[in-house]
Order: C-alpha cells, then structure tokens, then sequence
C-alpha cells in the first residue's frame, strides 16, 4: 500500500511539473509571435500604378503583362494598372505584349509610386 501511494504522489508531481513548463514555454512562444507580428504590421506596403502607351501613336494599350517581383499584373481596357501591397526595395519591371519590344527598368519604391510605360512596336 505504501508503494502504491508513493508511486501515485510521484505520478501527480510529474504532471504537475510538465504542465508547468508547458505553461511557461507557451507563454514565451505568444510574446515572440506578438513581436514578429508587430513588425511586420509595421512595414507599410505600397502601390505602384501606372500607364501603358503605344510610342508611335500614344494610343493606351490594353492587356500588356506588367512583372513586377515575379508576379504578373495586366493593364486594363485604358491601358491602366494598380499593382497594391508592395513592400518598399527595389524591383525590376518588366512590361510585354506581343508585337511590342520589352521593356524594362528598375525602381526604387520609397513611397507610392507612378509609372509611365512607352512601348515600341516590333
């Protein structure tokens, strides 16, 4: 009988004890989580728009890719595009549309910015 109690105190005492630590380590992982989450909150994204026109005529084009750090954006029926949620750095941007030379270039975004993309034909 006395084994049997000794065995159980020391049962209770180790759940006890792992629930503690568990409690501990839990709470330390929320406080890093809540600092990493602050600073990226902190990080303000930025928006990049623009338009797209033909060099020869001015006309605007509609349906040139826009790449911009991987990603594919289109311009739309008046040759206009609104890329949102970039991170500010530096990025190189691509624009095609068939039968048009590529163009290309590098900016810098410190703050929301506008772009003026001339194309020439092929």
């Amino acid at each position: 009988m006395r084994s049997v109690l000794i065995f159980g105190c020391s049962l209770l005492i180790s759940v006890f004890a792992f629930a503690f630590t568990n409690t501990n380590n839990n709470s330390e992982k929320k406080i890093k989580e809540t600092a990493s989450v602050n600073r990226v909150e902190n990080i303000k994204a930025l928006q990049l728009t623009g338009s797209v026109v033909d060099d020869k005529n001015k006309e605007t084009l509609a349906g040139a890719a826009i790449i911009v750090d991987g990603k594919k954006y289109y311009s739309d029926l008046e040759g206009q595009f609104t890329i949102t949620g970039v991170n500010p750095g530096k990025y190189e941007v691509k624009v095609e549309l068939i039968s048009y030379e590529p163009y290309i270039t590098e900016i810098d975004l410190t703050k929301d910015q506008k772009l003026k993309v001339i194309l020439l034909q092929k």
